[in-house]
């Protein structure tokens, strides 16, 4: 559905429900429905749009990915590190486990290595490299 409000100007449930059914999806206009809630998705010039991206309310300095690829470390300015990892246990980002924070670190689990990237591009930061 994200990649349809992305991609598509749908300006009801009806035609999501149609372009669905040309991907091969058979829902109806009530799934449809409880799915734009739970993506939080927005009409924004009477088109369905993804919701925007959560806003950060602490500075990110750095991002590194723990050995393995599970375990992703962020750091932040002192006592926002709780805020950042409330943000992206808020933000939906596919393949996040969960957070812990401390007072300027913040581990991310992760379900795969991929989902580091994801978290580094919604925060827009740059990764670390490492050598």
């Amino acid at each position: 559905m994200h990649n349809l409000l992305e991609t598509e100007a749908h300006r009801t449930q009806g035609s999501l429900v149609r372009a669905l059914a040309r991907y091969g999806h058979d829902v109806t206009q009530a799934t449809v429905s409880r799915e734009l809630t739970a993506i939080g998705a927005i009409k924004d010039s009477g088109v369905y749009r993804p919701a925007p991206p959560a806003e950060l309310a602490a500075p990110v300095h750095g991002a590194d990915l723990a050995y393995g690829g599970g375990l992703a470390i962020i750091h932040t300015d002192p006592a926002h590190a709780s805020v950042l990892a409330q943000a992206i246990d808020e933000a939906g980002i596919d393949g996040v486990l969960g957070t812990i924070a401390g007072d300027n670190t913040v581990f991310v689990a992760l379900a795969h290595p991929d989902t580091f990237h994801r978290i580094c591009r919604r925060l827009r930061v740059t990764p670390r490299a490492h050598a």
